[in-house]
């Protein structure tokens, strides 16, 4: 965990805001930059998605190639552990099987998968704290700029209207960087909270002196109609762990060999990384939400498309003659030998 957050310090603090800032220049909403920033992201990360998973089904195969002498040595030797791993390893080398290698296939993409996620987690949560303050300087700013050095009780009605109207503007400027169809503030929770941030939160912030709270009431209360209005409805929330779930059944299926059922490993992980979306959106703003639904929506699509052309490339082969690469070069030097 460590070596993620030194990792997210060095990459996930910058270059993310980086690049999200430069795509939002051109897209200007940033739920739909963090749409467009999550499908290029999924595209540059898809040979590591390839070479997952050819690994994977590598040694789903070498385990069933294997599986029928393992039965037997572990009936043979059910009583000798130290036995048992003995000639388990002379099993492995026989089929030329590197359980180091193939562990370290499997565990490098991830290991890359697992920063990007945890980097970007952390950036986003950052990022989206810094937009959700400014945002609400920006409503600050057009208030002191309206007033105009002016005391805010000794104004007419009109005059105050006058301030509104100027603080309304800046609202609908800002609306259309940070609202995404349904959620008003997608630096916020897709949820019943407020689109605004809390006072407390905001002197806090700032520092103390930074706002009075008849400062803030009058802000939050020009905005007609929003101040009661809830952020969301919990939407994102639902298909964060809906499209999680499917996409976990959908790969798990594919992987899966004919004729076999899930094993209890893709059984626990239908269940523990939806509830673990779950927990991640949320407790985060909509923006992280969007990333991950998008981005199990591109997984599921790509696992899909990479495992039908792997599976279409080994038509008509047996398991030994897809992963046995070594059996030919075995053969020819038996041939040799037998010259000698």
């Amino acid at each position: 965990m460590e070596m993620l957050n030194s990792v997210s310090m060095l990459l996930g603090a910058d270059l993310w805001h980086i690049i999200i800032n430069w795509m939002a220049k051109g897209i200007v909403n940033y739920g739909w930059t963090i749409i467009v920033f999550t499908i290029v992201l999924k595209l540059i990360l898809i040979p590591i998605d390839v070479y997952q998973r050819n690994s994977s089904q590598k040694q789903t195969k070498f385990m069933a190639i294997m599986q029928p002498e393992l039965n037997e040595l572990q009936k043979k030797y059910a009583n000798d552990k130290e036995k048992l791993n003995q000639e388990t390893s002379k099993l492995y080398k026989k089929h030329n099987v590197n359980m180091g290698g193939m562990c370290l296939s499997m565990l490098l993409p991830l290991i890359i998968t697992l920063v990007v996620f945890f980097t970007l987690f952390s950036s986003l949560r950052n990022y989206g704290d810094q937009k959700l303050y400014s945002s609400f300087k920006s409503l600050d700013n057009a208030y002191t700029v309206a007033l105009d050095n002016r005391e805010i009780d000794t104004l007419s009605d009109l005059e105050k209207e006058e301030i509104r109207v100027e603080i309304r503007e800046e609202y609908e400027n800002l609306k259309k960087q940070n609202s995404w169809l349904w959620i008003k503030n997608v630096w916020k929770a897709d949820s019943k909270t407020s689109q605004f941030v809390e006072y407390d939160a905001y002197v806090n912030y700032y520092g103390q002196g930074s706002m009075d709270v008849n400062k803030y009431n009058f802000i939050v209360s020009s905005i007609e109609g929003e101040k009661q209005a809830q952020n969301g409805y919990y939407i994102l929330v639902i298909l964060a762990v809906l499209i999680s779930f499917a996409t976990q059944l959908v790969s798990s299926k594919l992987m899966t060999p004919k004729g076999q059922k899930l094993n209890t490993m893709n059984k626990v992980m239908m269940c523990v990384i939806p509830l673990s979306m779950l927990l991640f959106v949320f407790t985060s703003n909509a923006v992280f939400a969007l990333y991950i639904i998008v981005n199990s929506l591109m997984s599921a699509i790509i696992s899909t498309i990479i495992t039908l052309i792997i599976n279409h490339k080994n038509k008509g082969k047996t398991d030994e003659e897809i992963v046995m690469k070594n059996k030919h070069v075995e053969v020819v030097e038996y041939s040799r030998n037998y010259k000698k």
